[in-house]
């Protein structure tokens, strides 16, 4: 692709401070007759500036969706479909007729006029005119995309720039560029047929670039782009009174930012087209409890999914996945999880979660077949005297197994699957007490445990604090007065730091 000499972009530059002015006054965009060919000398790919090339419908819900959708950069960072953040697109083009009444037009109404499942229904007025024109004369024309808010254009341009979901774009504008954001786009697959009767009502086909794409340019055509950018600074601005951005229309670091870390699902005050009004009485008190869910799948393919697995937290809760392989654990107090998997056939795995009160927090775990077992036995007793018994103690790994020892104080499980796990060890007047071994495929593995009394429930972490220690590539850590270890060699990883949640992990 060519690249723009240096004086075009500052045409460009020119033109978008112009097109903010016209937005503080009121006035129309226009839509120029270089949509979707300008090219952005300040983009480091080099690529068309307002052009996508998509290989699959990106606005399809995804039936293996396990993204978080808490803010629209976790969905960006985790999903392949733009669904999880309509809501939110929805309010950023409510808003833009808030800012322009009489701009955009319901298109799901149009007799004759099929929309996919990801569309959304709304079109430039005159655009909108101009198809229901073209299909009256007989004939269905199924609408693939149509208008795309600047939130979904976020989500595309994150997969594009940082090599995701390549099987459903391989090039995307950035946001605020995208002719789809400019509310006079749509992308119709009969492109043949349809062609000279959306030419003949005003629209202006793309070329064979990007065969089924068809931009309005006849009478009434406005572009939204910057009206797009706008909507989205006020309703970031109208739920963040303290954390300000300027409503310049301008796509910038700052707003960019700001997108990154918004509700998915859309803002508590959403779109207003009059003063503001009163905040809603009797408002509830923010939640104090958190939610952990995912999806357990098989190696890399999110589609595999897993029934019947275990999945155990430290803390003692465990729930086995549906028969769609997932899982929820509610009402969780904000902290740090361990989480261990285990199924039947497969390899045990381990990963690590935070959760925050208010938030749902996704801890999506892959498994690998080869799932070998072997016996665990041991024996449970006394400080350092393992002639001393404790018969009806209890043991629990960390794949969710339990166990009570019997009258010799011996515990035993038939079939563990290799790899390390977790023994925690508990009776009634002794400290619990958690230590890891790595369990052998066919062979009889031990893992006895010695449980002190009478000492403070503090002692049993010694000097570890929660944020942990590495040993080698096994991290220990306390939790809830309890020491837990995990030997992160055995799931490939080493320990190290973890910089972003403040403490040591299998990495």
């Amino acid at each position: 692709m060519l690249r723009a000499a240096p004086a075009h972009g500052v045409l460009l530059l020119l033109a978008a401070a112009f097109v903010a002015t016209l937005i503080g006054a009121c006035t129309d965009v226009t839509v120029d007759d270089g949509i979707g060919t300008g090219d952005d000398p300040g983009d480091e790919h080099g690529d068309d500036g307002d052009h996508d090339i998509l290989l699959a419908d990106p606005d399809a819900p995804d039936r293996w969706l396990f993204a978080a959708t808490t803010t629209v950069g976790q969905v960006a960072r985790t999903a392949c479909s733009t669904a999880g953040v309509r809501p939110l697109a929805e309010q950023l083009l409510a808003e833009v007729e808030c800012l322009r009444p009489g701009t955009l037009a319901r298109i799901d109404n149009i007799a004759n006029v099929s929309l996919g499942s990801g569309a959304l229904p709304k079109l430039n007025a005159g655009a909108a005119t101009a198809l229901r024109n073209t299909v009256a004369g007989g004939g269905t024309m199924s609408i693939s995309s149509s208008t795309r808010a600047t939130v979904q254009q976020y989500v595309l341009y994150y997969w594009y720039d940082n090599g995701r979901c390549t099987s459903v774009v391989s090039l995307a504008a950035k946001p605020g560029r995208s002719n789809h954001e400019s509310g006079v786009a749509i992308d119709v697959p009969a492109y043949g047929t349809w062609k000279s009767k959306l030419t003949a009502r005003g629209y202006k086909w793309l070329g064979s670039s990007d065969p089924v794409h068809f931009d309005y340019q006849g009478s009434g055509a406005v572009d939204i782009r910057p009206l797009a950018v706008k909507a989205f600074q006020r309703l970031w601005n109208r739920n963040h009174p303290g954390d300000r951005i300027a409503e310049d229309g301008v796509y910038g670091t700052g707003t960019a930012s700001r997108m990154d870390r918004s509700p998915a699902g859309g803002f508590a005050i959403g779109p207003q087209c009059g003063g503001a009004p009163n905040p809603p009485p009797n408002t509830p008190p923010p939640p104090s409890t958190a939610t952990l869910q995912g999806v357990i799948y098989e190696g890399t393919d999110t589609a595999a999914r897993i029934s019947g697995a275990t999945v155990a937290l430290s803390g003692g809760r465990s729930a086995t996945t549906s028969s769609t392989g997932t899982y929820e654990f509610a009402g969780l107090a904000p902290g740090t999880y361990t989480i261990t998997v285990t199924a039947g056939g497969f390899r045990a795995a381990t990963t690590t979660k935070t959760v925050a009160a208010g938030a749902d927090t996704w801890g999506s775990v892959s498994l690998t077949r080869g799932g070998a077992t072997g016996p665990l036995i041991g024996v449970i007793y006394k400080g350092t005297d393992s002639s001393a018994r404790l018969p009806g103690a209890t043991v629990r790994l960390g794949t969710g197994q339990t166990a009570t020892a019997d009258a010799s104080g011996v515990y035993r499980f038939p079939a563990v699957a290799e790899g390390a796990v977790t023994i925690t060890a508990s009776a009634s007047g002794y400290l619990a007490r958690t230590i890891t071994r790595t369990i052998a495929p066919a062979v009889e593995n031990w893992g006895s445990v010695g449980l002190s009394q009478g000492q403070a429930l503090e002692s049993q972490c010694g000097g570890v604090s929660a944020a942990g220690e590495c040993d080698g590539n096994v991290v220990a850590y306390c939790h809830e007065g309890e020491l837990v270890t995990v030997d992160c060699g055995a799931h490939g990883r080493t320990c190290g730091w973890n910089g972003a949640e403040s403490y040591n992990d299998c990495r």
